[in-house]
């Protein structure tokens, strides 16, 4: 299962009991207003593929801003005949960005022109000119030798964990102080790349401990935790606001469970923290400053925003607006703000999209595509007038199959309602597959995914390839939400159902 997943089901399952409080708008005028907060100046990014009939079916071009996750902004430029493609976009700070297949990451500031020349018979090769050509030449140049990758067994003690993991982390360091040397690469590609070096070896010694309990079933005792942990402080020194680092956000937001772990070793079996408390404890996570802000920011847009929630936020906004002061990270929350409100108020718009029951609209009748692989809409069609929640799920995902006992009581709650529980299962062609969901007696629809229709799922409703993966529809087919935070165990998920049976 996904990391990310696994910090919100863990987070989630503690606050989802919590209360608020309306504050008083007073003060700075707060964010959260429905107005656009300033994007700084435009950046530019055109250039030309060549030989593009190598990969045929690739008739545009996407740009993916890495933002908060689950939520990265993207821009499309359709390639024209002679393969020429143009992007409007704005970063409000120096970002990474990605740009897939023309390159895995780029980067980009306000004001920046950058032109870009690939040839798809090459694809190792590309050719950059403009303002930050010589920086992006360099990002590829050592991209193109290092993956970051820590592949130390999870089943290593942790101090043998440890040093393994240190030692592959000096000899990184060593290789891109050669690079650097060799290449007289420019200051900011040198602050990129030792931020990108030192993310890397920070979340493997994050994930370490939650990965080797998984796999040994021991946790860490409360003195090896203290030792292990003592990299904590080096980590926190790492992070400022000089650029956005892709990987800031899935470190920063381990960072932010050990924080409160570290603060509530016990609060796993508590339902009793607040909302509020937990915010304080973001705010307060370390003594850099920006830190804990971005902590922050990751935490209101995990639980909150990325689970369509508004309420909390509009209720406490000058809290948030007085703990959260950097520019880029006030923009980013707000524009995903305004983009959860304009979904609430009208989800048939991105619901039909999704689905693509607006083809003939956006393409023309003669470009509808084939619905083939497009299991959701299939179920939906064979089910109308009916509410339906979807389970995407696989037998050998252990938080997936401890659902399932609550999704059986939820159905047997609801029974007799026009309501269908329809589970996708990612493994349900195997012999174990079979034999596991078999023994569930589950009543509602299964289905076994093809690898197909799981991209298919994957791609429109972006899933990020991790389960459960929650989807729910009104009686008029318009998917009202969805992700990994409707979890059938959770009392607020009967309640959304409960009143759109009503509706």
């Amino acid at each position: 299962m996904n990391p990310k997943t696994i910090l919100f089901l863990f987070l989630s399952l503690i606050l989802i009991l919590s209360t608020c409080q309306r504050q008083k708008e007073d003060g700075m005028p707060p964010i959260f207003t429905g107005e656009k907060t300033d994007q700084g100046e435009k950046a530019i990014i055109t250039g030309k593929i060549s030989n593009c009939d190598v990969y045929p079916h690739v008739k545009q071009l996407e740009i993916k801003l890495l933002d908060f996750y689950g939520n990265e902004t993207i821009h499309s430029s359709p390639l024209t005949e002679d393969g020429m493609f143009r992007f409007d976009i704005y970063p409000i700070i120096t970002r990474e960005i990605s740009f897939v297949p023309v390159e895995d990451r780029i980067l980009i500031a306000s004001g920046d022109s950058l032109y870009i020349e690939k040839d798809f018979r090459n694809i190792t090769h590309t050719v950059f000119r403009g303002t930050s050509a010589e920086l992006n030449k360099h990002i590829n140049a050592f991209q193109n030798q290092y993956l970051g990758r820590y592949s130390q067994p999870y089943e290593l003690s942790f101090s043998d964990y440890k040093a393994e993991t240190k030692k592959q982390y000096d000899e990184t360091l060593q290789r891109l102080a050669v690079f650097q040397q060799e290449n007289n690469t420019p200051e900011t590609f040198n602050t990129w790349a030792e931020k990108q070096v030192a993310l890397d070896y920070y979340k493997a010694l994050f994930l370490y401990p939650y990965q080797h309990a998984i796999r040994t079933k021991k946790k860490l005792t409360g003195e090896e935790r203290e030792k292990y942990y003592d990299f904590v402080k080096e980590f926190e020194m790492e992070v400022d606001n000089s650029m956005m680092m892709a990987d800031y956000i899935e470190t920063v937001s381990l960072f932010s469970r050990y924080t409160v772990e570290e603060s509530n070793p016990e609060l796993l079996k508590t339902v009793t923290t607040s909302w509020d408390g937990m915010l304080e404890k973001m705010k307060s996570s370390s003594e850099n400053s920006y830190l804990s802000q971005l902590a922050s920011a990751i935490f209101v847009s995990n639980f909150y925003l990325s689970a369509h929630k508004t309420d909390w936020i509009d209720s406490n906004r000058i809290m948030i607006n007085d703990i959260i002061t950097d520019p880029f990270l006030r923009a980013t929350l707000n524009n995903q703000y305004n983009q959860v409100k304009a979904y609430n108020a009208n989800p048939r718009v991105y619901s039909d999209a999704v689905l693509g029951r607006n083809a003939i609209e956006l393409h023309g009748a003669g470009s509808l595509i084939t619905d083939s692989a497009n299991v959701v809409k299939q179920i939906l069609d064979s089910n109308l007038g009916k509410v339906v929640y979807v389970d995407i799920s696989a037998t050998w995902c252990g938080p997936c199959m401890r659902q399932m006992p609550y999704s059986k009581a939820l159905h047997e709650e609801l029974a007799g309602k026009p309501i269908v529980f329809a589970y996708l299962w990612l493994d349900g062609e195997t012999e174990r597959g079979k034999n596991i969901i078999a023994s569930l007696d589950l009543p509602g629809i299964h289905i076994a995914l093809s690898d197909k229709e799981w991209q298919d799922i994957n791609k429109r409703f972006n899933t990020k390839s991790s389960v459960p993966y929650f989807l729910l529809f009104d009686k008029n087919g318009v998917m009202v939400d969805f992700g990994n935070h409707i979890l059938p165990s959770l009392p607020e998920t009967k309640t959304k159902i409960e009143k759109l049976l009503e509706e």
